[in-house]
Formats: C-alpha cells, sequence, structure tokens
C-alpha cells in the first residue's frame, strides 16, 4: 500500500474512533435530546452516514439510506424516522469494514485520479477524501461540544 493511501486509511480509522469515543459517552438521555440545529441521534447519524458515503469507491453508487433503515441524513430536513444508539454503532462497525474495503485496495494512482462518484463536484479522489474527513471530524466536534455542555467529560482524541 502506498505510503499516502495507509495515511489516509489511519486518517479514517482515528476519525472513526473519535466517533466511537463520542458515542460512548452519550448517554441515553442525551441520545434524544435537541440541540441547537438537530437531536444528538440526528448529529450522529448525519455524521456517520456522510463518513460512509464519502468513502464511496467509483464502482458503487452512492446510497441514500446505505444501512438499510429510511433516515434521512439531512439535517435541514424534517426527520423522517429516527434510529437507537445501538444502530449507529452498528452503522459505525459497517463503516469500519468499509473503511479497509475501500482502502486496502487503492493505489496512489486512483487516490491523485479524477472523481466520479455520485457525479461528483470534487477534482480528484483525494479531494473527496479528505473534504469527507473534514465534513465528519466537523460533526464529531459539534457532538463533543454537545456533550461537554451536559456536563460529559469527553477524550475523544485520536491521533
Amino acid at each position: 500500500m502506498d505510503m499516502l493511501v495507509a495515511e489516509m486509511k489511519q486518517g479514517y480509522l482515528a476519525t472513526l474512533k473519535m466517533f466511537d469515543s463520542v458515542l460512548k459517552t452519550c448517554t441515553e438521555e442525551i441520545w434524544w435530546k435537541d440541540f441547537p440545529g438537530a437531536p444528538f441521534w440526528r448529529e450522529a447519524y448525519h455524521t456517520i452516514f456522510w463518513m460512509h458515503n464519502y468513502l464511496g469507491r467509483k464502482e458503487k453508487e452512492f446510497k441514500f439510506h446505505p444501512f438499510g433503515p429510511d433516515i434521512d441524513p439531512r439535517l435541514w430536513v424534517p426527520p423522517n424516522n429516527t434510529c437507537t444508539q445501538g444502530e449507529v454503532r452498528s452503522f459505525s462497525a459497517r463503516t469500519r469494514e468499509y473503511i479497509d474495503e475501500v482502502f486496502d485496495g487503492m493505489t496512489l494512482e486512483e487516490l491523485a485520479g479524477p472523481d466520479d462518484y455520485n457525479e461528483s463536484r470534487f477534482r480528484c479522489v483525494f479531494h473527496r477524501l479528505m473534504y469527507g474527513l473534514r465534513h465528519v471530524q466537523h460533526h464529531i466536534g459539534k457532538l463533543a461540544g454537545y456533550l461537554d455542555a451536559e456536563g460529559l467529560d469527553v477524550d475523544h482524541w485520536a491521533g
């Protein structure tokens, strides 16, 4: 595996570990609590949904429901469904497997190559993957901030 591909994989694994740490700290009460913009559960689902989808390989279609349940991941529309913390943990485990699948077969040429995933707006595969990491880390920060506001200490950093 090329060094840059390996580092991208490690970045995704560390980010997923941070997400899982936030989930582990979240209580059942906080899971359903409304915070500015969205309930905790919805922010968490949005986070894992986009992490999974931004990993999409060229030959894999974008899936609006990659985990099965019909849950709209967009935070600006009214929710059409909910999910439990256990379900999101399961989605996280599936995403962990997908990280291996995506990066273990990736080459440096593919990483630097054009991106046509989901009628892509990205300059190359690397651009999409970096965008996905920044997006997910933003939401992990929001989730950690929600927990902090509730008095829960989250040691979620993973490098």
